[in-house]
């Protein structure tokens, strides 16, 4: 592994690139094998006989998720009142969290049924 981080040193330095966009190329190409990794063991998971408990923690989690970034948002707004403060900074991504949180609660609950209706029939 060492030698081949050498190498890429030398190869990238020699583009003429700086040390920061390697920095990020490095960063960005680890975290999508990470990730490509993790997505592995978890369809091996659900393929397994008990995809339905893994769909029901997911639905469980994303479920918790959304109510705390519920709450969350509830108490910036109520602090935030009469203050003139923008908190659109903080509520903006904190809604496309629930959002994405509720997009996620569906699937995983929709995944569930058909993997109940799989293992019954």
């Amino acid at each position: 592994m060492e030698q081949t981080f050498a190498d890429l040193c030398r190869e990238r330095a020699g583009g003429g690139r700086g040390d920061l966009a390697f920095i990020l190329w490095i960063f960005t190409d680890t975290f999508a094998g990470i990730i490509r990794e993790r997505a592995t063991d978890l369809a091996r998971l659900t393929m397994a006989r008990n995809a339905t408990t893994v769909f029901r923690i997911v639905k469980c989690l994303a479920l918790a998720i959304g109510g705390l970034m519920v709450a969350g948002i509830a108490t910036v707004m109520v602090l935030a009142r009469g203050t003139g403060e923008d908190i659109t900074g903080v509520v903006a991504p904190a809604l496309l969290l629930t959002l994405l949180s509720a997009v996620a609660a569906v699937v995983a609950a929709i995944l569930q049924g058909a993997s109940d209706r799989r293992r019954r029939g």
